[in-house]
Parts: structure tokens; sequence; C-alpha cells
């Protein structure tokens, strides 16, 4: 049995606000890894201990950096992950396979579209 350790992670910029979708392997995760917005902001550190994964997300919603823990056998069955601020509830982040991630990005971005037109903004 073949096992894709390939997941993308798309991080909302607690800087510009813009989402970021960056490639992570979960088995060659061994350096602590630092990803930035195109913006330059720096969005999450991410590092493998043991069997889990460790996100430290700058929160858009919040302001604060937090921890999120994914055991590895759970990344590898289980297609998106959806991951909120612990103290808005405000989703920040979307961890899994390649098209889950990319999908839901792009939802997530037509509705704002439909939103602002909504209010009259666009």
């Amino acid at each position: 049995m073949v096992l894709d350790a390939s997941n993308k992670i798309a991080v909302k910029c607690a800087e510009c606000g813009e989402y970021n979708i960056i490639d992570v392997d979960i088995f060659n995760l061994k350096e602590t890894m630092e990803a930035k917005c195109k913006c330059g902001a720096s969005m999450f550190k991410a590092k493998r201990i043991k069997k889990e994964l460790v996100f430290d997300i700058n929160c858009v919603a919040c302001e604060n950096i937090h921890r999120f823990k994914f055991k590895l056998s759970d990344l590898m069955t289980k297609p998106l992950n959806i991951i909120t601020c612990p103290v808005s509830g405000m989703e920040i982040a979307f961890l899994g396979k390649d098209e889950n991630v990319k999908d839901i990005v792009e939802r997530y971005n037509n509705d704002m579209l439909e939103l602002l037109k909504a209010l009259g903004i666009m």
C-alpha cells in the first residue's frame, strides 16, 4: 500500500487577509518549517514531533499565535481538517488533500465576493 504523505495547508494571513496554500509533506518535515505570505508576513511554523504534526499559526481573528496538533495517521486518512481560532471560533486555516483545500478556499473567496457585492462595496 502506497501512502500519500502530501498535504496542503491554506492559512489566511493575519496581515493582508489573503489565503496562501502551501505544500506540507509530513514525512519530510524534519526541521521546523516557517511559511510566509506573499506580502512577507509570517503565517505559521510547522514541525513534526514523533507521530504528530504541530502548527503554530498566526491568527487573523485574534492576532494571537495558536498551537494545533494533528496525528500523522489522521492526516493520512482525513481529507480535510478545518482549523478554527479557539478565541473567536473563526475558521483560519484548512489542512488536507490538495483538491479539498483548493476547493474550500475557492468557496470561501467566492462567498466573500458575494457578500461584498451584496453590501455594495464591489
